[in-house]
């Protein structure tokens, strides 16, 4: 063997040597995944209302629910949860300064964090605010936005009895229909709003193909159903736990629901299949649009989710359309809250905050099992709950 080659062996196992000891690149992640547990549990009983809500929009917004106007807002330093070697930042008259966790801020007034990746490549902002959730009693569907300035898909806005607009009150499964890659303009996601409403503006609710990435989840998930529902969307559930990933209701009822009412329109799709994609030629698909009312422990929320918003011991009462059809125009409905449990209002405990409540509407009532047709239709407009 020659000098050359020896020498060029050496060279090449030096470098393979020192390929395998490189450090992993840093990590171009900058999320707030979470607000800390540990320090949700120090603010004792009364505040804090529920989970707090963490959209990873743009921009990027956190929203902690309290239960009344306190003035323990004005002094809080909110510990978070962030990206594995990130960096949390404190934004200070828009000059981003280390995080102190010692630094108590007015959140009387939303308050802005940073997150810079470990690579120091990105930074995001996060809006961290505190509010008292509004009781909700109509929606007419007018007002949205969109998840982020690439307009992926649009978000429902809720209109408030003081005039503002809150994007805390209604979620849907638009977020795990973008992991498919199906969607190329936001029309194409399960859930959007459109004009040729009731009035103005309606919620159009679409059972979507998921292609081939939903064939290849575990277990199958072949279809989305267009749905939209007061509460919130998990997303890191959506795959490993789809069930879970809906989380039914908010702490927002106005006092004892008597009846849910709107307007609505429907089409089923042309072939019903299960979670398998098989052809049931058998069963045609439905709509479903129910609300549901529940208890609550004001100190410790806990939400319904998809697999027991209709079964659950803690519901009180439910309104909801037992039998769609399919009407192709816009048609009027009314639906009576039914007792369940054997359960009665309790205005003591609505002084409490110890009720929940829900709207949920969806293009396929067995879309949470992943079974439907896709193309059915749902539109809905100008829904209402009417209290005593």
């Amino acid at each position: 063997m020659t000098i050359k080659l020896i020498s060029a062996l050496a060279a090449s196992s030096l470098l393979l040597f020192s390929s395998c000891i490189r450090e992993e690149a840093l990590s171009p992640e900058c999320d707030i995944t979470s607000v800390s547990q540990e320090w949700l549990n120090s603010k004792g009983a009364g505040l804090i209302l529920g989970t707090p809500v963490i959209k990873q929009a743009t921009p990027a917004s956190i929203t902690l629910f309290i239960n009344k106007k306190d003035d323990r807002v004005k002094a809080l330093n909110p510990q978070f949860t962030i990206s594995a070697g990130a960096t949390l930042l404190y934004k200070d008259n828009n000059t981003r300064v280390p995080f102190d966790s010692a630094a108590y801020h007015d959140f009387s007034e939303s308050q802005t964090y940073s997150v810079r990746s470990a690579d120091g490549h990105f930074t995001k902002d996060y809006v961290v605010s505190f509010e008292v959730p509004q009781p909700l009693d109509s929606c007419d569907f007018e007002d949205f936005a969109y998840n982020n300035n690439r307009h992926q898909y649009m978000t429902l806005l809720q209109r408030q009895e003081d005039g503002s607009v809150n994007s805390n009150i209604w979620s849907s499964g638009n977020a795990g229909y973008n992991l498919t890659g199906m969607a190329a303009s936001p029309t194409d996601f399960p859930t959007s709003f459109v004009s040729g409403g009731h009035k103005g503006l309606a919620a159009k609710l679409v059972t979507r193909s998921t292609g081939t990435f939903g064939m290849l989840t575990r277990p199958p998930m072949p279809i989305a159903a267009g749905n939209l529902f007061i509460g919130t969307f998990n997303l890191n559930k959506a795959m490993l736990a789809p069930l879970e990933a809906t989380r039914f209701g908010l702490q927002i009822v106005k006092g004892e629901p008597l009846k849910l009412s709107g307007w609505y329109k429907y089409k089923a799709g042309a072939e019903f299949t299960d979670r398998n994609k098989t052809v049931d030629a058998s069963r045609r698909d439905t709509a479903d649009i129910y609300a549901v009312l529940f208890e609550v422990d004001p100190d410790n929320f806990q939400s319904l989710n998809g697999a027991n918003v209709l079964s659950s011991e803690r519901i009180v009462s439910i309104a909801r359309i037992a039998n769609p059809g399919e009407p192709s125009t816009w048609t009027y409905f009314e639906e009576l809250f039914r007792p369940m449990n054997g359960k009665t209002f309790d205005t003591a405990r609505l002084k409490r905050n110890g009720y929940a409540i829900s709207v949920v509407m969806t293009s396929s009532r067995l879309g949470a099992y992943f079974e439907g047709a896709v193309g059915s239709t749902l539109w809905i407009d100008d829904i209402k709950v009417t209290y005593k």
